[in-house]
């Protein structure tokens, strides 16, 4: 039997439960496509399923890894439109297709959502099976590190930003926690988009790196005036707009930023779920809180677009062999990188 090197957690613990074992290659059924990996990036999501802190429910074993960046290598029946030797990434949502919301265009809200390296086995593998609805052919200009740096991130943001806060040129907005892929790729898609960005972050070099990428102004979070010093550049006014996908640590610092009419687009609360909020802010100054999911396939493929003219840049902070797997990790819980970490499968 033929069999591949895979990255399998079988256990929720501590990062020695992700376990490096050899397994069948898998064999695609009608409407998939089988990938040889390439590259496969790291998220939060591969430490919290792991963790099993939020993530108790997802049946075990399981392969994580979403974002996902290789070759086609065998394509089940019934596909079309893609052939073996294809370079291809993949969107990382597989829904429905027929409920309320993915009618509506709405997908990332579908009761019955899965993504890939969540509900179903990722790319943490030398080999792995998605729909073929979900490839989307790999940018040329960018080897496969780089673009496997992108989906998440990538189609997260512009959501964030583009679909979900509608950001218009000469807008002001915020981006906190500006070393996480997230915002990274957030705050050039806010510089294309026309707006003036503030970025906070947490070091030094990590305050370079954001200005090398677009942020006006930067400002180190630890630091305890820095609320006032995004009001006195705003000149008292406040932003437009938070992208936000700290959580806890961060909103009721936001929201002290935010301008009348203030938007605050969130996508998640790696640092908590939970805060005492004031209510009366929100009514007074009228501020608005947006959720913002996943993002859609389109955005995506119009975002990598701008990557492969150039206009954006993936960020990459490191690459790993798939031995290196438990240091991805590390790297991630200790928030010891700026951008993403990459699993490199193919030299």
């Amino acid at each position: 039997m033929t069999t591949m090197r895979a990255a399998i957690l079988r256990e929720h613990g501590g990062r020695e439960q992700v376990k490096l074992e050899k397994i069948p290659i898998p064999e695609p059924q009608s409407g998939e496509v089988r990938i040889r990996v390439h590259a496969c990036a790291l998220n939060w999501l591969d430490v919290g399923v792991r963790k099993g802190s939020k993530f108790g429910s997802i049946p075990l074993p399981i392969i994580t890894g979403s974002d996902i960046a290789g070759v086609v290598d065998k394509l089940g029946d019934d596909v079309s439109g893609w052939q073996v030797g294809d370079d291809v990434t993949v969107y990382p949502l597989v829904t429905c297709g027929v409920c309320e919301f993915c009618r509506q265009g709405d997908v990332m809200v579908c009761p019955q959502h899965q993504i890939i390296g969540e509900h179903m086995n990722g790319g943490l593998a030398e080999y792995v099976i998605v729909p073929a609805r979900t490839l989307i052919h790999k940018p040329e200009n960018l080897s496969f590190a780089e673009t496997a740096a992108l989906p998440v991130v990538t189609m997260t943001a512009w959501h964030m930003l583009i679909e979900i806060g509608k950001l218009r040129p000469n807008e002001t907005v915020l981006i906190p926690g500006a070393g996480g892929g997230v915002a990274s790729i957030g705050i050039q898609i806010a510089r294309h988009a026309g707006a003036r960005v503030i970025a906070t972050t947490s070091t030094p070099e990590k305050m370079q790196k954001a200005r090398d990428f677009g942020a006006h102004h930067v400002f180190n979070y630890r630091d305890d005036d820095w609320v006032q010093r995004v009001l006195d550049v705003t000149e008292g006014r406040g932003v437009d707009m938070v992208q936000d996908n700290v959580g806890a640590a961060t909103w009721s610092y936001t929201l002290e930023t935010l301008a009348r009419n203030g938007r605050l687009v969130v996508c998640g609360s790696h640092s908590g779920t939970t805060f005492e909020l004031s209510i009366p802010q929100i009514y007074h100054r009228q501020l608005r809180i947006l959720g913002s999911n996943g993002g859609t396939y389109n955005g995506l493929r119009v975002a990598l677009s701008l990557f492969n003219q150039g206009i954006l840049r993936p960020v990459v902070d490191s690459i790993l062999p798939l031995d290196e797997i438990h240091e991805g990790h590390r790297i991630l819980e200790e928030h010891d990188h700026y951008g993403k970490v990459v699993i490199q499968m193919v030299s």
